[in-house]
């Protein structure tokens, strides 16, 4: 069902069953004060020329609500069964600003603590490093997925550089770009047909293959709580990239398809390290954008507020060879995702969840690295931002010298996000402080780095 105005100023829609299943894992972590699998976009930027601290900090505070006018669902809130946006009043959007969009002076302050300390909150959240220009975004993921993390980042600093008078936009048609969820946008009935059960049937049949799978060793034991999310990363060199891609192509591969299958020896070979009695195989996630396979305009950075991600579960035999399990998930990421597998995202949500909820007190612990690559993400976030014209000729320059992401994980499972900014290969590989040393997950990193330079025949 779309968004409908229940009251003036007042709109209001059923909220989605992906949206739904996604918001409750992440919600089991609310009663200590954290939110499974929210997500953080960071950027790190330049300006072309210096900003006096008050103009900077007045400058982000336009663009920050200029941000929700292009993207008003960052403001929405969730209830039980519904999602709920009030258009504002000048003094409602200031509270709102003042609620959600916070400058950091302190020069010593981290992102790193920022992120390992950071709770739950009703909206997307913002945070300005002034000592490093750094930027960070942070949101539950029902409201979006990796993606759309980083087309949101590009829009909030699209919004720095344009530098629009935020009470000069017409406030109150903003509701017009309110995100619908993937099941509206699919156009998916309420009752599922014969079709749409057997495609539910066959995607939830990948969860068999989840039991046997072998993970890291972890800190701790099954009462061992978790604490803050952590992460390590790992820039490879323009040079180095241009290489490994270059191989990549020489084999027929993606670059994708390369770093799951060193991830995956790679988890085998220290999940061995931890097994009692058989080796296990490894599983991990295909998981896919599915604006590609959207309809205009679902399909553009103006629905970046929206959860439109998808994948299932696949996994690769403990004595696998690189070559083999390349191939294996080059086969599985050419082939995408068929309309069959669409026609079952409503279905398939609601079933999982159930199962989920069903199984909420298994003692069944997963601690193996699963994998998120965002690609084209040279083309999600610009380089440079331009502002307008200024008098005298002069105008400002934004340029985006880096960008990171990961989720907050509270389970022993960790994630490697990989992808490529300003031609250079970067991993970030995010874990839970509470069952893994840095040491242990740098080391960790280093043994994927060296296994794909090894597998693609790239000198250090």
């Amino acid at each position: 069902m779309p968004w409908q105005e229940i009251s003036p100023g007042h709109w209001q829609r059923p909220i989605g069953e992906n949206e739904r299943m996604i918001k409750w894992i992440g919600d089991r972590g609310h009663l200590q004060g954290q939110e499974h699998w929210s997500i953080t976009a960071t950027g790190t930027l330049t300006f072309s020329h210096p900003l006096e601290q008050h103009d900077l900090v007045s400058r982000l505070r336009r663009a920050w609500a200029i941000f929700r006018f292009g993207h008003p669902s960052i403001a929405a809130t969730s209830g039980v069964d519904t999602l709920d946006y009030v258009v504002p009043t000048p003094v409602t959007l200031e509270q709102w600003t003042e609620e959600t969009f916070h400058v950091i002076l302190d020069p010593d302050s981290k992102v790193s603590d920022l992120i390992a300390n950071i709770r739950p909150t009703p909206y997307v959240v913002g945070y300005y490093f002034i000592e490093s220009n750094q930027m960070v975004l942070h949101m539950a993921h029902w409201r979006t997925d990796g993606v759309g993390a980083l087309q949101l980042l590009n829009a909030f600093f699209a919004a720095i550089a344009a530098d629009t008078d935020h009470a000069s936009v017409q406030w109150g048609t903003e509701p017009a770009r309110l995100t619908p969820s993937i099941e509206d946008v699919l156009e998916l009935p309420l009752e599922p047909t014969p079709e749409i059960k057997a495609a539910t049937t066959d995607c939830l049949a990948s969860f068999g293959k989840i039991p046997g799978s072998v993970g890291l060793p972890y800190q701790g034991d099954i009462a061992t709580s978790p604490r803050g999310t952590r992460g390590v990363r790992y820039s490879f060199s323009e040079l180095a990239s241009a290489s490994i891609l270059a191989a990549c192509k020489a084999q027929g591969l993606r670059l994708l398809s390369a770093i799951h299958a060193s991830l995956a020896i790679i988890n085998l070979k220290l999940g061995v390290n931890q097994s009692i009695g058989d080796r296990g195989h490894y599983t991990s996630t295909m998981r896919f954008n599915l604006r590609p396979y959207l309809k205009s305009p679902f399909n553009s950075p103006q629905y970046a507020s929206a959860l439109y991600t998808g994948g299932f579960f696949s996994l690769v035999n403990p004595d696998v060879s690189w070559k083999e399990a390349a191939a294996q998930y080059e086969a599985l990421y050419a082939n995408g995702l068929s309309r069959y597998f669409l026609s079952a995202r409503r279905e398939y949500a609601i079933k999982a969840l159930g199962m989920m909820t069903q199984n909420a007190g298994s003692t069944l612990i997963r601690s193996e690295i699963d994998i998120s690559s965002i690609d084209d993400t040279e083309n999600i976030v610009a380089q440079v931002h331009y502002g307008r014209a200024e008098p005298k000729g002069s105008r400002l320059e934004l340029a985006v010298e880096d960008i990171n992401i990961g989720v907050e994980c509270l389970t022993r499972e960790n994630y490697l996000f990989c992808w490529v900014f300003r031609g250079e290969i970067k991993f970030h590989l995010v874990y839970n402080e509470a069952f893994y040393s840095s040491i242990f997950m740098e080391r960790t990193l280093e043994a994927l780095v060296q296994n794909l330079q090894r597998a693609l025949g790239i000198e250090n």
